[in-house]
């Protein structure tokens, strides 16, 4: 199998509920969103507004699986934008697992 693609770590296709909060620059501002790929060292996501770039986030989502914990991070904002199709992403890098 191989790919044009140079990251360091496998993206694995998922389609689930993330809960995100913010740290900074504005503390305690809540999203929700849906991530739609996620790595050893980051995430991409769809959500209903546009996250600036450099926001420290605090990342929540759920395991689908009893024996499995959730995931909990703090990320900061790499890239966000607002799609052709409407669609607004945003690209995480995982900062800290917590």
């Amino acid at each position: 199998m191989f790919t044009d693609d140079k990251r360091n770590f496998r993206r694995m296709q998922i389609n689930t509920p993330v809960t995100l909060t913010t740290i900074e620059p504005v503390a305690g501002l809540n999203y929700s969103a849906q991530c739609v790929d996620l790595s050893a060292t980051g995430l991409s996501l769809h959500l209903d507004e546009l996250l600036e770039p450099n926001t420290l986030l605090s990342v929540y989502m759920d395991a689908t699986h009893p024996n499995i914990e959730p995931l909990k991070a703090t990320a900061k904002v790499i890239r966000a934008s607002k799609e052709d199709d409407g669609t607004i992403t945003a690209g995480l890098e995982i900062i800290q697992f917590n």
